[in-house]
């Protein structure tokens, strides 16, 4: 059964399923999501949590142990399986099948909920046969990000659920500013209220105030340091936001954005386009033009595609598709894109 997530609670109202399975590449909602489900279940009483990766050394037979294995604490279970690539294998497939069998012969009954959280699904997943068992007796949540056209309205109902009554300048402001990005709009959103805690009207002022008077480093505090590549600051502001807790998907996006740009930059120009030109097609403030020179005279077109290739390393490491802690990479990806390594030429 397909449920979007914002009609989650909804459902949750007309009977909590045994399985739910959430799968998208967009990180706030596909936290939001998560969370919701695991609110429920905590609301069910269950006071135990099992979490699992499915990596190359992941045994499927723990799903069944999981499952079987009765709760110390209570009477029902949270059984999370984290599965980034949305591909569980022939393996997995046929546990899968199985555990979703067994609810459907307890008449969808389980002393435990299965919370399966996976990256985007591609079509020969949703139409395998391990999909359609679990959709059978679980709820799909399938997380799609909010596009340009959209994102105004989402914007709008994030600063209103926050007590913000936003003019249209002040949502397309922001809209810029994130470009699509949720969890840096959240930022955004968190740190708006923040600085204006007894203010409920909000206008464009008010938003550019925020960006120059805020004391806090943010995602482009850190970008503004890359593009004068000032190796120091940069990792005073990277230390300083992994301490303030923010998460290393917001912070890749900005960097990534950035190498892109410079890079469509560096080839127009290259091509004898005008910069200016280019500069209002990409959106790029007056104000912010010269950081971008200054990045274009650093960097040559393979570094930069170097650079970029690093990012999607890192990339990878976020979503579980490689091991280990992904601040190392990134860390060295900033240090790198502020020039305190040479590149070879």
């Amino acid at each position: 059964m397909k449920v979007f997530a914002d009609k989650l609670p909804d459902q949750f109202k007309s009977g909590m399923k045994a399985i739910y399975f959430i799968a998208g590449d967009e990180p706030l909602q596909m936290r939001e999501a998560c969370d919701q489900v695991r609110a429920a279940v905590r609301a069910m009483g269950a006071e135990e949590r099992e979490v699992h990766h499915v990596d190359n050394s992941f045994q499927w037979s723990t799903l069944h142990d999981a499952s079987a294995s009765m709760s110390l604490f209570a009477s029902h279970k949270l059984i999370e399986l984290h599965m980034p690539s949305g591909k569980p294998g022939k393996e997995g497939s046929l546990a899968l099948q199985a555990y979703a069998k067994n609810i459907s012969d307890n008449k969808g009954q389980s002393d435990n909920t299965l919370l399966i959280i996976s990256g985007k699904l591609e079509g020969s997943s949703t139409n395998s046969k391990w999909f359609k068992s679990l959709d059978a007796v679980g709820v799909y949540v399938p997380v799609w990000p909010v596009d340009a056209q959209r994102l105004p309205g989402w914007i709008t109902h994030r600063l209103r659920k926050a007590g913000f009554q936003a003019t249209p300048e002040a949502v397309s402001l922001l809209a810029q500013r994130v470009e699509g990005n949720l969890l840096a709009c959240d930022q955004e959103i968190q740190k708006l209220r923040l600085l204006y805690p007894d203010q409920s009207h909000l206008d464009d002022q008010a938003v550019l105030n925020a960006v120059h008077d805020s004391s806090r480093f943010d995602v482009f505090t850190l970008t503004d340091a890359l593009l004068q590549a000032d190796p120091v600051r940069t990792s005073r502001i990277l230390t300083g936001l992994k301490g303030e807790g923010v998460e290393a998907p917001i912070l890749l996006w900005g960097i990534a954005r950035e190498l892109r740009q410079l890079i469509t930059l560096k080839h127009r120009t290259d091509q004898g386009q005008s910069f200016d030109r280019i500069c209002r097609e990409l959106r790029i403030w007056d104000k912010r033009k010269p950081l971008y020179q200054q990045a274009l005279r650093q960097h040559s077109p393979k570094q930069l595609h170097q650079l970029l290739q690093q990012a999607e390393q890192v990339d990878r490491k976020i979503k579980g598709l490689e091991k280990g802690d992904s601040w190392p990479l990134l860390s060295q990806l900033c240090l790198s894109f502020s020039g305190f390594q040479a590149f070879k030429r």
